[in-house]
């Protein structure tokens, strides 16, 4: 037999067994001690009723393992973890000093692990009251452990108690804070969507820029500080949109405002001012605080020369043009009540003078009003 076994392992050679330097003494054949079987070390006796306790887990209610639980049994991560939970139990049955209470440990970690099926405190309760008892009794007699029977029930009833309370415990600290979390989720939506809503609202859906009632909210907003500060207002209007819309299509006239309040846009913004799409191819920029009179025409003259550059659309190179109407006043002031009025009326003038003029509506002189018939930079202006 042993030459035979020593035939085996020379054909096979992964089945050779590696062999550890031997002492001094009699020798031992190589066949013999191939041939023969290796012990393997005998676990200590916690961990035997550990594994005695995890088969009766698995088969409590006589359900064979994995069927119809949510204990994964067929797992070796989840397996690993009950093993250590169950010998962490059989330790406080068997630990002297006897501590109860640290079996709620053991009942808070399964409900961090995630074993929060019904049946699972269920299963585990009654492999304690039914099934331990009788386990450790075999085990005494066995010799896995001396621990006599006198005291183990009460010992059972204590760690039953201890361990139900921790799971209890743990599973209700838990859907608080799913609650919670869920809570949280809730108003973190409606927070957003209130913001989704909030900006739809003020916000012109095209352009991006802020619509009519955002600009008009901001604007009676500065005018009825009366702090004594000076508001400025651009009225914009472009020449000759409803041609390019005519002529290329509404998707071309859409393409053409975007483009168009991007350019408003980044020129308001360097200035510190707003700009908005009030409706149609009509923008407004208000400036607030204003940065006096003569800079609210520089801002005009500005964005006029910039609409004045030829537009990239996909149909091509677009042409276009816009007029201007200026207004500035204080805050508070009379001619604060009708600063949108006077700016549409100069912004009038200024179209009725041809395309890409601008105009300064002026309270001192009305009804006259002052312009600038030229595309540049226009010659200082004084009121009379």
């Amino acid at each position: 037999m042993a030459e035979t076994a020593l035939n085996e392992t020379r054909q096979y050679p992964h089945l050779a067994v590696p062999l550890a330097p031997q002492p001094p003494g009699p020798r031992v054949s190589v066949a013999a001690r191939v041939s023969g079987p290796i012990p393997a070390p005998a676990p200590p006796p916690e961990a035997q009723l550990a594994r005695m306790w995890l088969a009766a887990l698995a088969v409590a209610g006589d359900e064979p393992a994995g069927a119809g639980t949510d204990i994964p049994m067929d797992m070796p991560t989840a397996r690993s973890f009950l093993t250590r939970q169950s010998a962490a139990l059989v330790s406080i049955l068997l630990g002297s000093p006897f501590r109860p209470r640290q079996a709620a440990a053991v009942g808070h970690a399964l409900v961090k692990a995630d074993f929060v099926g019904a049946d699972v405190l269920g299963r585990s309760l009654r492999v304690l009251i039914l099934r331990l008892p009788a386990l450790l009794a075999a085990a005494a007699r066995a010799g896995a452990t001396r621990a006599g029977e006198e005291d183990m029930e009460q010992r059972v009833a204590a760690v039953t108690e201890a361990l139900a309370n921790g799971y209890v415990r743990a599973l209700r600290d838990r859907t608080l804070e799913e609650q919670e979390s869920i809570r949280r989720a809730e108003l973190d939506a409606q927070r957003i969507i209130s913001d989704q809503l909030r900006h739809q609202a003020l916000h012109d859906p095209l352009t991006g820029l802020p619509n009519r009632a955002a600009a008009f909210d901001r604007l009676s907003a500065a005018l009825e500080t009366g702090s004594g500060g000076r508001i400025g207002l651009c009225y914009l209007d472009l020449d000759g949109f409803k041609a390019v819309n005519d002529r290329y299509g509404h998707d071309a006239g859409d393409e053409l405002l975007v483009n168009v309040a991007d350019r408003i846009a980044t020129a308001a913004r360097d200035a510190d001012a707003l700009a908005a799409r009030i409706g149609g191819d009509e923008f407004i920029v208000l400036a607030d605080p204003s940065p006096g009179e003569r800079a609210m025409i520089a801002l005009a003259a500005a964005i006029l020369g910039e609409l004045r550059r030829p537009i990239s659309l996909r149909i091509g190179w677009v042409g276009i043009s816009a007029c201007a109407g200026v207004v500035e006043c204080a805050a508070g002031s009379p001619a604060a009540a009708t600063m949108v009025a006077d700016a549409d009326a100069a912004l009038y003038l200024a179209k009725s003078r041809g395309p890409g003029r601008w105009a300064v509506f002026d309270s001192a002189r009305q009804p006259g009003l002052r312009f600038a018939p030229g595309r540049g930079w226009p010659a200082p202006i004084r009121r009379g």
